[in-house]
């Protein structure tokens, strides 16, 4: 039989409860900012998630929308945003960057040389974004390029 002290069981029991406290550690994605052509917009926004198996409405705080326990396992994410006439739909989402803070935009033409090349710009029917900030590595930003028909 194994002999364990006051102080072996203490820290084991500490170490389980950190454990499941960093198990249980809720997401939240803070969407600092909605855009139109680089211009603040104040609208309230919804955030649609999806994967193969799931399809859930974000709940949201205030601070941001929570990422449902359900979703936390996939490595990718599917996102519908939508705000005023917009619905904004980001197919691939790495689930790293739901923890940092976005900034979810739409670009009129003339589009930004930011987001399209200009010998590019007469062939895209919309472009919208999503600037991911806070990461451990460089911001990065997603762009979506909605060709014409």
């Amino acid at each position: 039989m194994i002999k364990m002290s006051k102080f072996h069981i203490s820290s084991l029991l500490l170490i389980l409860f950190l454990c499941f406290q960093v198990q249980a550690q809720t997401i939240i994605t803070r969407i600092a900012k909605l855009e139109v052509d680089g211009k603040e917009v104040k609208k309230d926004y919804k955030a649609l998630l999806y994967s193969e198996k799931h399809k859930l409405e974000a709940k949201k705080n205030n601070s941001g929308f929570i990422l449902p326990d359900e979703l936390r396992s996939e490595e990718y994410l599917g996102v519908i945003i939508t705000f005023g006439k917009h619905k904004l739909d980001f197919s691939r989402i790495h689930i790293s960057n739901f923890g940092l803070v976005w900034t979810v935009g739409v670009d009129k033409k003339p589009y930004s040389e930011e987001f399209v090349e200009p010998e590019e710009a007469k062939a895209i029917k919309q472009v919208y974004y999503i600037k991911f900030t806070g990461g451990k590595g460089l911001d990065r930003t997603t762009v979506v390029t909605i060709r014409l028909d």
